[in-house]
């Protein structure tokens, strides 16, 4: 699906946890719900049901007026957009449309399509990777060209064909039954740092600069070469680049000097902000943890909006190893990737508990604004979606007066499984571009929510007609019930105490092992902790367990809920 609107359906499910709906059975006869569940994640963890009673129906939580749902029930995607995500469609219209293609002078083998957005213009933007044979190196070649979906009543071009060869400078191509517009990509101009980054004479002037400047250990280093490898690149936004260093032979003996570095370049002062952040961090508890390893800042070149860290040393991002661990489903796998969630778990505390001050202010009431900004913007292309959102919104609305904030501190913001880095049997967390005051919550369940889209992609049962395979609704609502299980592990090991919100004490907090027991770590987890921040979700209320265990799997699962571009 998506991920615009994914994003968006994914934030305001996440706005809080939703009270049981109309004539939904109570919690205590969720396991009679009858799914089909994959055996492959293995069986189910410390289901800890609650008592008969709800919690939040004894709180006189406002319940959601019936449309609430229903609005969301109808969502699906339109076929225009649909069809410029699916890769099979996109090669099918582009192999017929590109003379190259269809003469046979080049052959299309393979289409990734990634980042496909909405903008402010009202188009949709994204990346087209096409793999292709036939062009001189005798090899498949990767090439990466931009696409432009234009969406039904915004006008369309007659024809932007420029006469140039697929994939050289100045190349265009419009689609027509498609929608979609093709060009390469143009000149990088808004990292104005890139050129002097990925030359390695060059790179290797401004590291041995910056880090002497920087880096007190390093003040007296000097670099024979570098080699740069650009990991990550996001064109107009942000580059990642990893150096291996090379010293000369007789100074490198016995010096505190790195093996690798990595720098950053950004548009926008997101550099900035991650290296304050990160310089608070590193003066802080978390820096000696022996829990999770973050990256040292070694120096920030303003001119340049450059951030030049340290490594963390990585063989998996916990993204990765997710998707590992439930595509084989071995037992073996499985406990490793319970491992990972519970160093995770306590890693998320002890950044929450680490003290730093630094960093702007997050409210509920900033994520809810954004979201109806986003919401402005995707209506225009998807009007159906309005109504929906709005009275979802409108509940949320209602449920956060009734829960107070918990204190806010530091806040990582961007908290996923693609932020977490695994290596041998330890973890380390990455990417503070966005670090804030925040009630920890605004974490805690983006990263359940990613945990839950990550299990919902692997589902796929049945077959759609041309032989696609079609995700199976029973099944998605059995996987939402284990992949609980998986990620109440990493709760456990947080011990969130009985927060405010929850059962009446004073905030939310972090606790020592066994302050929390598994029965009360399961009743905060079906209950609106953070009921105030957009991001502390009702995982109950799609999983099938819970206030909506007696309806029929949500069409939001994996239609609009799950990210899935490629």
């Amino acid at each position: 699906m998506l991920t615009k609107v994914a994003s968006i359906l994914a934030a305001i499910i996440a706005l809080g946890l939703a009270p049981r709906a109309p004539h939904a059975p109570r919690v205590a006869n969720v396991r009679r719900h009858p799914v089909r569940i994959n055996s492959r994640l293995g069986s189910e963890e410390n289901p800890c049901p609650l008592p008969e009673d709800d919690i939040a129906a004894a709180r006189g939580t406002p319940r959601p007026e019936p449309t609430t749902w229903e609005g969301l029930w109808h969502l699906t995607t339109p076929a225009w957009l649909a069809d410029a995500a699916a890769p099979e469609r996109v090669c099918a219209a582009v192999g017929r449309q590109v003379p190259e293609f269809a003469s046979g002078t080049l052959t299309l083998r393979d289409c990734e399509v990634t980042r496909l957005r909405l903008r402010a213009t009202g188009y949709w933007t994204g990346l087209y990777r096409f793999t292709v044979e036939g062009r001189p190196s005798g090899q498949p070649e990767v090439v990466a060209v931009e696409g432009t979906l234009i969406p039904p009543g915004l006008p369309r071009p007659d024809r932007v064909d420029t006469g140039a060869t697929f994939g050289s400078e100045g190349w265009h191509c419009y689609v027509p039954e498609l929608r979609l517009v093709l060009q390469t990509q143009p000149p990088e101009t808004k990292l104005a740092a890139l050129p002097q980054l990925t030359d390695g004479e060059a790179a290797c002037v401004l590291l041995e600069q910056s880090l002497r400047a920087g880096a007190p250990a390093c003040h007296d280093l000097r670099l024979k070469a570098c080699t740069p490898n650009v990991v990550r690149y996001k064109p107009g936004r942000r580059c990642t680049i990893v150096y291996d260093l090379e010293y000369p032979a007789d100074l490198a003996a016995g010096r505190p000097w790195p093996a690798l570095v990595v720098a950053k370049t950004y548009d926008g002062d997101k550099g900035r902000n991650a290296y304050l952040a990160m310089r608070a961090l590193w003066e802080s508890s978390l820096a000696r943890s022996r829990t999770v390893a973050i990256a040292e800042p070694l120096a920030f070149l303003p001119e340049l909006n450059v951030l030049v860290q340290g490594p963390i040393h990585e063989e998996w991002t916990l993204n990765e190893f997710f998707r590992f661990a439930l595509e084989a489903g071995t037992p073996e796998a499985l406990e490793q990737l319970r491992g990972y969630l519970r160093k995770t778990g306590r890693g998320l505390a002890e950044l929450h508990q680490c003290g730093v001050r630094y960093g702007e202010p997050i409210t509920w009431e900033d994520e809810l604004a954004a979201i109806r900004a986003r919401n402005a913007k995707l209506t225009a292309s998807l009007p159906q979606c309005a109504e929906a959102i709005t009275a979802l919104l409108a509940h949320l609305e209602r449920v956060a007066a009734w829960y107070p904030p918990d204190p806010a501190g530091p806040a990582h913001r961007s908290f996923r499984p693609a932020q977490v880095l695994l290596y041998k049997n330890g973890i380390g967390f990455i990417d503070f571009d966005g670090f804030c005051q925040a009630e920890p919550a605004l974490d805690l369940a983006l990263f359940l929510t990613e945990i839950e889209v990550l299990g919902l992609g692997q589902v796929k049962t049945g077959q759609k007609e041309g032989g696609e395979e079609a995700p199976d609704p029973d099944d998605r609502v059995g996987r939402l019930a284990r992949l609980e299980g998986l990620y109440r592990v990493g709760l456990g090991h947080i011990r969130l105490t009985t927060s405010h919100r929850a059962v009446g004490s004073a905030g939310l907090d972090y606790a020592a092992p066994g302050q929390l027991d598994e029965g009360q770590a399961c009743a905060l987890d079906r209950h609106p902790v953070s009921a105030r921040l957009p991001s502390h979700r009702s995982r109950h209320s799609l999983s099938g367990r819970g206030p909506m265990s007696d309806a029929r799997p949500h069409p939001a699962i994996g239609y609009v809920y799950a990210p899935r571009v490629a």
